[in-house]
């Protein structure tokens, strides 16, 4: 390998050696000690870490992978969760297989800068950015557009920036009303994370508008939103513990509050699907071995790491891509859920 601004007698000096040997060490034809080899190889490497971009020499291996950017909100063990786990399992097993490396850029919104991101564009070439959870960065959000490298934005639809792929939220939320009324469920609450994000609201809205159309009332359901997964969901206990006509079913929209919600319930002496059935959106594993493992809309999170690389990888190459995707829920009934008769 030669660098774009650099000679053989650069990687000569470096390596402390001839440019004699350099030259044969790069062509394959030497014959000197390991370590004179590897002394050479590395003073190549160190040039090419320094300089943007490497043409080829022969006897070492050609130019670093091509790297893309994953920016991703951070909270604390935010990589232990299923979905987050699934997610970058998903893209970066895609990414190695197309000989890309990726760049996480993770931090909190207050400190996750346009500028801090175009830093990183430049320093580490990325060639394109993968974005999960694109409305929870509202820091940058509008100013992403501004950017000049293709961009893949996974959870939520975005029209207006790049290309983005999601699953589709608001079948998730008919179907989990469809599901629970043809169970015989006619009282229900829902237990949301904030619907300042779009999935979260379209979950929810997909629920009420189905209830509406089977002859239910929307406007008695109980719901509860909570703003950051370290809440509590004691309120939601305490108002179940309270109503006279409690709802039989529950439907969570996030897998963390609904583990929250299965240990308040447990705690205030409910018995799930007895007291009321639970139905929650998004697979996690934990779910499936509770003491009742509880029936969900699983999310298709693999695929959707999958396929956003895919996309980012035809940006870059010029080919053609279709702008926005939606992926399908699918129903996976469990014991959280029973028959209900009045």
């Amino acid at each position: 390998m030669i660098l774009e601004h650099a000679t053989i007698k650069e990687v000569a000096i470096r390596a402390r050696v001839s440019t004699a040997t350099v030259s044969r060490v790069l062509s394959g034809k030497s014959c000197h000690r390991p370590k004179t080899v590897e002394t050479v190889r590395r003073a190549v490497e160190e040039l090419r870490a320094s300089a943007p971009i490497l043409t080829g020499l022969t006897g070492i291996e050609n130019a670093a992978p091509e790297s893309v950017g994953i920016v991703m909100f951070a909270y604390r063990d935010f990589l232990n969760s299923y979905y987050n786990a699934t997610l970058v399992t998903g893209m970066m097993e895609e990414l190695a297989k197309e000989d890309f490396s990726a760049h996480f850029i993770t931090l909190s919104p207050g400190k996750l800068t346009i500028a801090y991101i175009e830093s990183l564009i430049r320093e580490h070439h990325l060639k394109g950015l993968l974005i999960p959870e694109f409305n929870m960065l509202y820091a940058i959000s509008e100013q992403l557009s501004r950017l000049s490298i293709p961009m893949v934005c996974i959870g939520n639809l975005h029209e207006e920036i790049g290309c983005s792929i999601s699953a589709d939220s608001r079948a998730a939320g008919r179907d989990a009303a469809n599901y629970l009324w043809s169970c015989g469920h006619r009282r229900f609450g829902i237990v949301s994370m904030s619907r300042t994000d779009i999935c979260q609201a379209q979950r929810v809205d997909g629920f009420l508008e189905t209830l509406r159309e089977l002859g239910g009332d929307p406007d008695k359901v109980m719901i509860r939103e909570y703003r950051s997964l370290s809440d509590s969901v004691s309120g939601v206990v305490s108002a179940l513990m309270n109503m006279q006509e409690r709802p039989t079913a529950l439907f969570s929209t996030n897998s963390l509050m609904t583990q929250k919600l299965l240990a308040g319930a447990a705690a205030a002496g409910f018995r799930i699907p007895e007291d009321f059935s639970l139905l929650s959106f998004e697979e996690n594993n934990e779910l499936l071995y509770l003491p009742v493992p509880v029936s969900v809309l699983r999310q298709p999170t693999r695929e959707l790491g999958e396929t956003a690389v895919h996309m980012l990888i035809n940006l870059i190459r010029g080919l053609p891509v279709t702008r926005n995707e939606v992926l399908n829920c699918s129903l996976i009934t469990r014991s959280s859920v029973a028959t209900f008769c009045e």
